[in-house]
This record gives structure tokens, sequence and C-alpha cells, in this order.
């Protein structure tokens, strides 16, 4: 017995020996349209995703922090609510600055520099795209009802001066019809809708068509949107901006005008206190003015009016003593009006520590050292305040700490009052006893020195705030902001989302995976007899022959061994003929029992040629159509079948009357005959087996169709009769299960003799199998086994010819199959 040898290729040696390459091709090209529809399904809906997914466009910005500040330069020190920027900023200020530029304090700047408090959009298909500063018309309104806020108002043009509006609240729905550049009033606002669309008359269509609506957003949800969406970055010395939306404009002008309000924030921030300072200077100057003014008037009059002009040494030196009391209690006076002024300033805005910050005298070093430390406490409060509730226990804590400091100051005032007053009444007894000695001068005189001093006090304290005017407009001319823009917001060309490249990328690939996966799932659900291998395998018959596929068109089975003797098909059955010998060669006639799972699998085919090619080799045989159901002989002779099996159990006919001949020399056969209505007792009955009993005193081989196995039972005692059972299986076609009827025949019910023929070898994906082939040895014969018939795809047979069936190229079959499959 000679040694099976496998011959394996390529992929198989890689894959494993149960890999098909053959079945793998054939499954691709039966599948190459479900391919091409699925990466079609998912490039359309790569470019469906595109066309309908909202785009977004990201805009960025930068700024750079500057470390120079002009007035600093001149060497003016002034103290400012701002930053110092010729200190380097460290990072936690830098930080204090984003979280201020993500405040309301600079949104709000935002929201109001921009057209944001309404947004309206058009309604397509399937999307929404906003109008920004784009709509056909424009809405001016005064809510009236909060509920109006955030909700769609749909708005439909009627013409080029009428309009129409929809809305609903609480599931209220309202609709009010108005015209353009009148007021509409409703009970929830009044609005005046101006036409903005200068084509409408060239194109009414366009817009009575469209569906619109705006949204009048409110002031707090459209902060928490633009906060949402913008993203600031730190990469010292810069900061960046950026912000995603699906109207590029729109993040263009957010990015960009945000830059510019923080800008100016900064810098009135750094300002602020200059700018008080500076009012109450000029406040203070605009006084002084008018009674400098008044004493130099009265002076002068004076003069005229008395014609005073000098006095004596000893006069003088009086008056001089005179002069100069009146000059401190008038400055006692001055500094009273001032702290009366910085208490009342400071009762009526006690957060502007700044401006007492600025303007308390330098002689005042206890209520200037309270107004510093009042000054931090507020600005750490504010500072706090950006990421901290008023309710948190270190603002509560602060706030004690503010008011310690203010009644700390407002005591302070209290008690330099009480020294003033105190000052004031030792200079009213030195001014009592100079007066005393000064009797006896002229009342006119000393009159006269009394508004020439006051005259020149007044001019001393106005020259003073003319300076220090000019030291604070200087300072504050110098200032600017300790931010400059670096790069503007530009309106970009493509979006960030979706990734146009990527996604249509992603269809592509993912279609092509789907239908590589599709044929793995394919491949590795199917189930069909594809190669001898498998009958080895997983069937416990021998194999006793191959049938290779028979090409020609054939509508029915017929008998075809004896139209070409030299064909391959005729050379396969004459291969079985020769190995029926060996699984038994006894004495007598010999029956032959065919069946197979289910019908469709040649089982016929095999019965009708199987018989002729005894026939051709001398032996008298005969074909009993014991398929009683679905009977197929008469069909494969092409005669009649109203007479056969059935009839001749039932009596009705005797044998003779129903063996017909046909026109092959040594070949006979009875066709079933009509269908009874029970055939597995008539095939079952013991007129049956008589019926054989009587056929083998007349023929060498008798030639049994029988029912499929599968479906029906009834040729199961017909197999047992049988001396050679023949199993059929159609490649391609049958699936792997079918061998386990095979084997339960085998093994349960002992017909040990049953053999697998192997019907349309080298269809479909068989094809494949049966060129990669197998070398030598199935069962008895030809040296080993079950007869060598050998594989390679020609069984050994390669100087035969199929007449009937022109051999054609691999490609050509390939092309054949494709054509016939699809």
């Amino acid at each position: 017995m000679l040694e099976k040898k496998i011959i394996l290729s390529p992929m198989q040696k890689i894959l494993g020996e149960d890999f098909n390459p053959g079945l793998l091709m054939i499954i691709t090209r039966k599948s190459l349209i479900w391919c091409i529809l699925i990466v079609l399904l998912t490039v359309s809906t790569s470019i469906l995703y595109l066309r309908y997914t909202t785009p977004l466009y990201e805009v960025t910005a930068q700024i750079m922090i500057k470390q120079v500040n002009t007035s600093s330069s001149l060497g003016i020190g002034v103290t400012s609510g701002g930053v110092n920027s010729a200190d380097q900023m460290d990072h936690n200020e830098l930080q204090k600055n984003i979280q201020i530029m993500k405040s309301n304090v600079i949104l709000d700047r935002v929201i109001d520099q921009l057209p944001l408090s309404i947004s309206y959009f058009n309604i397509g298909q399937i999307l929404v795209e906003e109008r920004y500063k784009t709509s056909p018309f424009e809405i001016v309104p005064t809510v009236n009802e909060p509920a109006l806020y955030d909700i769609p108002i749909y708005f439909i043009f009627k013409s080029a001066r009428e309009f129409q509006i929809e809305y609903r609240i609480l599931k209220v729905k309202y609709s009010f019809n108005g015209k353009f550049n009148q007021k509409t009033i409703t009970p929830h606002f009044n609005f005046i809708a101006k036409l903005t669309a200068h084509d409408f008359k060239n194109n009414p269509n366009v817009y009575l068509s469209s569906n619109y609506y705006f949204v009048i957003n409110s002031r707090d949800n459209l902060s928490k949107d633009i906060r949402t969406k913008i993203r600031i970055e730190l990469y010292p010395p810069t900061i960046q901006f950026s912000l995603q939306d699906p109207v590029p404009l729109k993040a263009v002008d957010i990015i960009n005008t945000l830059q510019e309000e923080f800008i100016k924030y900064n810098k009135e921030r750094k300002t602020e206190s200059s700018s008080l300072i500076i009012d109450f200077i000029d406040t203070q100057i605009g006084l002084l003015n008018t009674e400098l003014q008044a004493y130099e008037n009265q002076l002068k009059a004076f003069k005229i009016e008395h014609s005073l002009i000098s006095t004596d040494s000893k006069q003088q030196e009086i008056l001089t003593a005179l002069k100069e009391i009146n000059a401190n209690e008038e400055g006692l006076n001055l500094d009273e009006k001032n702290l009366n002024y910085y208490l009342g300033y400071f009762n009526l805005y006690k957060d502007s520590s700044k401006l007492l910050l600025g303007i308390v005298d330098q002689k005042y070093v206890g209520l200037q050292s309270y107004v510093e430390a009042l000054d931090k406490l507020q600005s750490d409060k504010r500072e706090k305040l950006l990421k901290l509730k008023p309710a948190n226990p270190q603002i509560i804590n602060i706030d004690k700490q503010i008011d310690e400091v203010k009644t700390n100051i407002i005591q302070n005032i209290n008690n330099s009052k009480l020294n003033i007053s105190q000052e004031r009444k030792e200079l009213n007894a030195k001014y009592d006893q100079y007066i005393t000695e000064f009797k006896e001068f002229p009342d006119l005189e000393a009159e006269f020195e009394k508004l020439n001093n006051l005259s020149s006090l007044k001019q001393k304290y106005y020259l003073m705030f003319l300076d220090k005017k000019s030291t604070f407009s200087i300072s504050l001319a110098g200032f600017v902001s300790d931010f400059v823009v670096l790069k503007r917001a530009e309106i970009p060309r493509n979006p960030v989302f979706p990734n146009v490249p990527l996604i249509r990328t992603i269809g592509l690939i993912s279609g092509l995976f789907l239908s590589l996966l599709f044929i793995v799932v394919r491949y590795l659900l199917s189930n069909k007899i594809l190669s001898i291998s498998e009958i080895e395998k997983f069937c416990n018959a021998g194999l006793i022959g191959v049938i290779p596929i028979y090409r020609k068109p054939m509508d029915v089975s017929q008998l075809v061994v004896n139209m070409n003797p030299k064909s391959v098909i005729s050379e396969s059955f004459r291969s079985i003929r020769t190995n029926l010998d060996y699984v038994y060669s006894g004495p007598g006639t010999k029956i032959i029992s065919v069946t197979s799972t289910i019908a469709g699998e040649g089982k016929t085919f095999v019965a009708v040629n199987t018989a002729g090619i005894f026939s051709v080799g001398g032996k008298k045989t005969i074909i009993l159509d014991f398929d009683l159901r679905k009977p197929r002989i008469h069909k494969a002779f092409s005669t009649e079948n109203n007479k056969g099996l059935s009839t001749i159990l039932i009596g009705k006919y005797k044998l003779d009357e129903c063996i017909k001949h046909s026109e092959w020399d040594n070949l006979d056969f009875i066709t079933s005959g009509p269908v009874p209505p029970n055939p597995a007792e008539f095939i079952m009955s013991q007129k049956a087996a008589d019926l054989i009993e009587e056929l083998k005193l007349r023929y060498d081989i008798i030639v049994i169709d029988t029912p499929p196995i599968g479906v029906v039972t009834d040729a199961l005692e017909l197999l047992k009769k049988a001396d050679y059972p023949l199993y059929v299986v159609r490649a391609d076609y049958s699936s792997r299960n079918f061998l386990n009827n095979a084997n339960r025949l085998v093994i349960e019910n002992q017909i040990t003799r049953l053999s697998i023929v192997m019907n349309s070898m080298g269809s479909g994906a068989s094809g494949y199998s049966y060129n990669y082939g197998y070398g030598y040895g199935y069962g008895y014969g030809y040296g080993s086994g079950y007869g060598g018939y050998g594989g390679g795809g020609s069984y050994g047979y390669g100087y035969y010819s199929d007449a009937a069936a022109p051999k054609l190229s691999r490609w050509k079959n390939i092309v054949k199959f494709v054509k016939d499959k699809f």
C-alpha cells in the first residue's frame, strides 16, 4: 500500500493544510460586487458625513508681554492699580491675567462691541447655517419677557414689505405679522425688523422659499458659550488665544475684539488712579482760582479806596508775625478742609483707596500707611474674587481686615482734626497777643495786610496744585498696556473638524477592511466539500471514484459515457467500475445502490452512467428507479413513466411489460411508474425483494437509483442489499455535514462496503483543489488503495480527450464561472 503524499501549495504551507486558495479566490470573485458595494457605501458614507457635518474653524491670535513703562523711564513713580511692567511678571501674575481675559469683565465688553446679542440662522434641508453679519434681515428688539431669551423665533418672508414671526413659550405657539422698518408689538417683546437683503427684489423666490429663525441671546448664556469655546494658553513671553466655531468670521471677530478689550482694560487699570487724582486736582484748582481772583480784586479795591502804601519797621515786624499766624491758620483750615474732604470722599467711596493713596499729604504718615494697607487688602480681595465666591472664608477674613483698616483711617482722620483744633487755639492766642500790640496801628492797614496775606496763601496752593497736575498728566500720558498684539486672528481656509483627508481615508480603508472581513467571513463560513482530502478527513467510507464536472449544458441526467468513450468523464466511470472489483469480487449478479444526502448531488447521473459503463464492458445491465417520490430515470432516457416499478409491485403490469430497452446494447431500465401513496412500503415489501431476485437471474449488474438518504430512509434497505452501496457527494455543493450521514451508515447501520463517489469535481472552488490536487493512493487498485486515479487535475488520463466539452484554459474557466455566477 503506497504512502499518501500530499502536495501543498505555498499558501497552504504558510496557512496550513486546510487552507484552500482556490476557495478563497472563488469567494473573492463571487464577493467582488459586494466588495465594490461595501467600498462605495463606506466612501459614500464618508462623503455624506463631510457634506452634512457642520464644519468647525479654528482661529488663533497672540499677544506679547512688554517689559517697559514710559512713565517709569521718566522717573515718575506713580502708584497705580496695574502691574508695573518694568518689573518681570511672574507666572502667577500671568495666570491672573488669563483669568481676567476669561472673566465677565472682558467678555461683557466683547459682547458690547460685536453683534452677538442676536443670532440669525438659515434652515437648510439637513444643516442649519448661522448667518453672522450676512442675515437678510436685522432685528432691533426690546424684550419684556425673560422667557423669550434663548429660544428660536422663526422668521418668514411674505414680501419685500411684510413678514411673519412664530415662536413658542411654555408650549404655547405665538404668531404675529409685521412690516419692515415699523415697530411690531407682541406680548413678550417689541422690535423693529429691517430688510438688509439688497437683492430681494431681484431674487425674491430665494428668500420667500427659505426658512430662517433668530435667537435673542441672554448675556449669561452668551458669555458662558464664549468662555467654553475659547482657549487661552501661556507660552512666555506670549499668550495664545484660540477659538473654534462653525462661523470663521465670528470666531475672528471674537478673538480680535477680546485682544483689544483686554489690552484696553489693562491700560485702564494702570491709569485708573492717576485719572482720579487729576480729576480731584482739577476740582481744587477751579475752587482756588475762584478764591484767589476774589482776594486779588478785594486787595486792589482796598488799596485804591484807602490809598494804603507801606508801614514802619515795627509795624512791619508785627505784621510779619501776624502774617505768619494767618498763614499757619489758613494752612490749618486747608488741612482741616482736606481732612473733611478725605473723610467725606472715603465715606462715599469706601473702595476708592487708590484715590486717597495718591492725594494724601506726605506729612500724614499714619494715614498714608493705613490707606496703603487698605489698597493692598482690596487688591487681594479683587484677585481672589476671580476664583472664589464672596462667601468663602478667605474673602470673609479679608473683609474683616478691611473693616478694621477703615475704622483706623476714620479714627486717624478724626485725631488729626483734633490736633488741628488744638493748634488753632494756640495760634488764636498768639494772634490776640499780637493784636493787642498792634492796636496802636491803624485798622485799615491791618486789614490790608490780612487781605494781602490771604491772597499770597491762595496763590501758593494754586501753584502747588498746578505742579501736581502737570506731574500726574505726564505720568498718565506715559502709561501703556503691558501687552501688545503680536498676531491678529485671520479667517482660516480649511476647517479643523471634520478632517477631510482623514475622513476620506478612513472611508476608503474601512471599505477595504470590511470587504476583506466579508471575504474572510464567507471563507470561514464555507462548508462545502471541495477536495478529496476532506472526504478522507471527515468520512469513514472509502472514496471509490471522482467524477469531473460535465461542462456541456444538461437539463436532466443523461447517459454520457457512451457518447465518447475516450473522454475524461468516461474514464472516470471506467475507473469506478475497476475499483468496484476491489470492494467485492464475489460470484453472481452484482447490485449497485446509488444514493445521496439530498437531491441535486448527481445521484441519478452517477447511477445511469455507472450502468452505462458496465454495459459498454459487455455486462448485461439494468437500472431500477426506486426513487418513487421524485423519479428521474425516465427523463434520462426520454421515455414515459406511465408504468414501472410501482405498477409491477401492485400487480398491474408484469415485469416484462415494464422493462425498457435503451438504444445501447446490454442496457435496460425500469422506470418508477406512477408515484404511489406509500413509497416506503413498496420499497421494503417482499415483492420488491422478489423482483430484485428475479432480475438477478436475467442480468449481470443491477443498478438501483434510490431516494436521497438524507431526506427519507427508504434507501436504507436497498443499500443493505447492495453489493456496492455508493454514496454520491457533489463538489462545491454538498455540505461537509452530509458526510455524517455516510458515517452513520457505516457505523450504525453496518454498511461497511459503502463507498463515496465525488461528483462534479472541478466546479467552482473545487476546481482549484482539484488542480492543486493529491498524489497517489485512495483505497485499492492501481497498485494500492481504492484505485490510484491520481490528482493534478487530469486524474492521470491526459491522453484522453473530451469531445463533448473542449478543454478550456484556466482563465477562460474562471471567466465562464464568473459569468455563470453573476
